[in-house]
């Protein structure tokens, strides 16, 4: 009884994975369909006619083969010479149209790929875009998600049109030879087609096979993307050299790629045997079918061109129904790939996004943490623990600690990049889990620690800022000035419009910042954006100690007007601002000013007696 159920539970899986697959097929036609309407429809309809040309083939061999046999026999007249005629202008024909055909297939083929995959990649970067949160991007199924759809992409395409169009055109073949074997030998044919049973069964368990490796080797494969671009790109470069760690990088990208290819090795060594029993298989059901054919032709049932016929639909079936066997599994790699593209474009946001979205007004009153406590999950510690203070509009709020004590990740709070996991944070008394993400961000503008480096010109540099006004060259001067790095820029040889790269500019047109002068750049960023919050996490970190102080001087002045939160461990710098917290191992444990603090005598004034110490000594 349980064997029973076993089984049947097995059979619907089998029928709901088919199910899944039909669907699939489905689901690509259509975005094949979407992509490049008139390129599909016109394949399909060459396809068509190219499954159709093997049986108008074989029907001219038959004939011409009759003809032939009849002026062997002394039978030549007008009327089968004009049959002639006739059969050999028809086979031109189809020999014409052939080749006519195969080359407009390939090029609607090319067409619609491409098509296709720049509709695959663009919802994928799309989809990508459109997650507000971090969760996902720091997740490694994540990245395997993306790996196997970019995968899917670079192959796709490519593999589903040829699975389609080789579908439709050994069908349509398929069909038109099933009709005259049947008349011959209904049993002959039951047995050509039963046999290739084996082979759709060994070629989807070779498919899920290869999905499962590739699957398997996906982080893998990244982890060998990532060696060779520490080989190749030029922020690695200098320590590489310095400390001769290039061997020891490219030990490691031979390793890992020689472990990927071990795993492909075996699976089409696995691949090849099954092949080979099923070649011999196919061999066998042929040799049988010829084998019927010429008996019958020795016992005076068939002409030459019923041979011809009969051994043209023989070969036809059977290369038909290999082909499909082909088809089908390698359809199955596509709906087995596809499935994780529609995965990916199926996921929901990292967290609840209110459906009726309140409208973020300007600061007035300020921003409060009630009671925020954060973990990544419930397998993690607690990052941070009972979170309260308030940050009054148009105020700035320095926050310090030591690393490690959730500095950065109460920012990622603070701009929705999180929601927290205890708590609420409220802006003007109203839980930022109402807003709208997007729209919560375009009040606030950052610079982040680990501020990011594009490798694009100065003024998309800093316009990204405010994309909207990424054009604006007046604007982003504005900014560059704030910033204190107008000046470089303007040194430069094409000013605003130099390329920060010496990878992706034109020779020899390169520029090449340093990291201080990286760091003005993101400064300049967060100026583009007239937001009412800013946040500064280690803003200076990159910078001299006459940069830093010159910064923090002009700081003073652009902050007028703006609620600010400043993240740093350089306790010389929070003076400026006009309340301090003190974040120990996720918990809030001083809050006051400056003065007040070093009369607390606890771990601000312990802190700042240090670094001030340091700094006597040297």
């Amino acid at each position: 009884m349980f064997l029973q159920v076993k089984k049947k539970a097995k059979i619907r899986r089998w029928i709901s994975s088919k199910q899944d697959t039909v669907k699939a097929m489905g689901q690509m036609s259509v975005l094949a369909l979407r992509a490049q309407p008139l390129c599909f429809f016109a394949l399909m309809l060459l396809q068509c006619l190219q499954g159709v040309f093997p049986l108008a083939t074989a029907w001219v061999m038959k004939t011409l083969f009759d003809l032939l046999g009849q002026s062997l026999q002394g039978h030549v007249s007008p009327v089968l010479m004009q049959h002639l005629w006739v059969v050999l202008a028809i086979q031109a024909l189809v020999l014409v149209c052939s080749g006519i055909i195969s080359p407009a297939s390939q090029y609607f083929n090319a067409e619609l790929t491409r098509k296709l995959t720049m509709t695959m990649k663009c919802d994928i970067y799309r989809k990508i875009n459109s997650i507000v949160g971090l969760a996902y991007f720091e997740d490694p199924e994540f990245h395997d998600t993306i790996q196997a759809a970019s995968n899917s992409v670079q192959i796709g395409p490519l593999q589903a049109l040829g699975t389609f169009t080789s579908l439709v055109q050994g069908t349509i073949t398929l069909l038109s030879f099933l009709g005259v074997l049947i008349a011959f030998n209904p049993l002959l044919t039951g047995i050509i087609m039963f046999a290739v049973i084996p082979q759709l069964y060994v070629q989807f368990k070779l498919s899920n096979k290869r999905f499962d490796l590739v699957m398997m080797n996906s982080p893998e494969e990244r982890r060998a993307s990532y060696y060779s671009q520490i080989l190749s790109l030029t922020q690695y470069i200098k320590e590489l050299r310095l400390f001769n760690a290039g061997d020891y990088f490219l030990r490691k990208f031979i390793a890992t790629t020689e472990e990927i290819y071990r795993g492909q090795r075996s699976e089409q060594l696995h691949a090849l045997c099954w092949q080979l029993l099923l070649a011999l298989l196919a061999g066998v059901v042929s040799t049988l079918a010829f084998i019927v054919v010429v008996m019958q032709t020795f016992s005076g049932w068939l002409s030459l061109g019923d041979v011809a016929l009969y051994a043209s639909a023989i070969a036809s079936v059977q290369a038909a129904l290999t082909n499909l066997v082909f088809a089908l599994s390698r359809s199955n790699d596509s709906v087995l790939f596809f499935s994780q593209y529609t995965k990916l474009l199926s996921l929901e946001q990292p967290f609840a996004v209110s459906k009726t979205r309140r409208a973020v007004r300007p600061l007035t009153s300020g921003i409060t943490l009630r009671d925020v406590s954060f973990r990544y999950s419930k397998q993690h510690s607690w990052v941070l623990r009972h979170i309260n203070f308030f940050l009054p509009a148009h105020q700035c709020l320095a926050l310090v600690g030591l690393n490690g004590s959730g500095k950065t990740t109460l920012v990622k709070l603070l701009t929705r990049l999180y929601d927290p996991t205890e708590g609420q944070i409220l802006w003007d008394g109203i839980d930022i889990r109402e807003f709208d993400p997007s729209e919560l961000r375009r009040h606030m503008s950052a610079i982040f620690q680990d501020f990011s480096r594009y490798d694009l010109s100065v003024q998309e540099n800093i316009g990204l800022g405010d994309r909207e006004r990424i054009e604006d060259l007046n604007a982003i001067q504005k900014a560059a000035m704030k910033a204190g790095i107008h000046e470089r820029v303007e040194a430069l040889p094409r000013g605003y419009q130099s390329i920060l790269s010496k990878w992706l500019a034109p020779r020899d047109e390169g520029i090449d910042f340093s990291g201080g002068e990286w760091q003005k750049l993101a400064v300049a960023r967060m100026f583009m954006r007239d937001a009412e919050m800013l946040i500064l996490d280690e803003p200076t970190a990159a910078l001299d100690v006459e940069s830093e102080y010159a910064l923090y001087q002009h700081f003073k002045g652009l902050m007028q007007g703006h609620t600010c939160l400043l993240i740093t461990h350089r306790f010389s710098t929070v003076r400026m601002a006009d309340c301090i917290a003190v974040l120990e191992n996720g918990c809030i444990t001083e809050v006051g000013t400056h003065t007040e603090l070093l009369a607390h005598g606890q771990t601000y004034a312990q802190f700042y007696t240090m670094q001030a110490e340091s700094y006597k000594d040297v």
